[in-house]
């Protein structure tokens, strides 16, 4: 018995992976898109769209902004704008044709076509702060 409490006991310790936090600051998002219309131009794999203001009353942008894009796996993903590693308000990541958002001022590259946000180059060590995508139809509510 006491073999078993010292081995569970050694695996917890081992599983536990040290989580960093994001420096960027909470802010509300409630968006909401129409692929119908005014939104039809993020339709397709590796499209994307970035909001910075409110479109209509009663709509939050987080932030810095929202990015959202129609990922690899044909599902929409958003993130915050704002360059985890700056958590400057006024520095947002520049999304590319290739499923990956750029800062302009660090430099870091990050994933955004796998919905991941994680950085794959640079010295960020924050993942982009990723917010809720909600599908109905023709539709997309984004929220955090």
């Amino acid at each position: 018995m006491k073999r078993f409490f010292l081995c569970l006991f050694i695996l917890l310790a081992c599983s536990c992976t040290k989580v960093i936090e994001s420096t960027i600051p909470y802010a509300r998002v409630y968006l909401t898109l129409d692929l119908r219309y005014e939104d039809k131009d993020i339709v397709g794999i590796l499209n994307h769209k970035s909001i910075t203001s409110p479109r209509k009353s009663g709509e939050y942008v987080g932030y810095s902004g929202v990015l959202v894009i129609c990922g690899f796996d044909n599902n929409y993903h958003a993130y915050d704008l704002c360059c985890p590693n700056e958590a400057s308000k006024s520095i947002r990541v520049v999304a590319n044709d290739i499923g990956q958002a750029v800062c302009p001022k660090c430099g870091t590259v990050y994933d955004i076509g796998y919905g991941s946000g994680a950085p794959v180059q640079g010295v960020s060590k924050y993942a982009m702060r990723r917010y809720d995508v909600i599908a109905s139809g023709q539709q997309l509510l984004i929220q955090y």
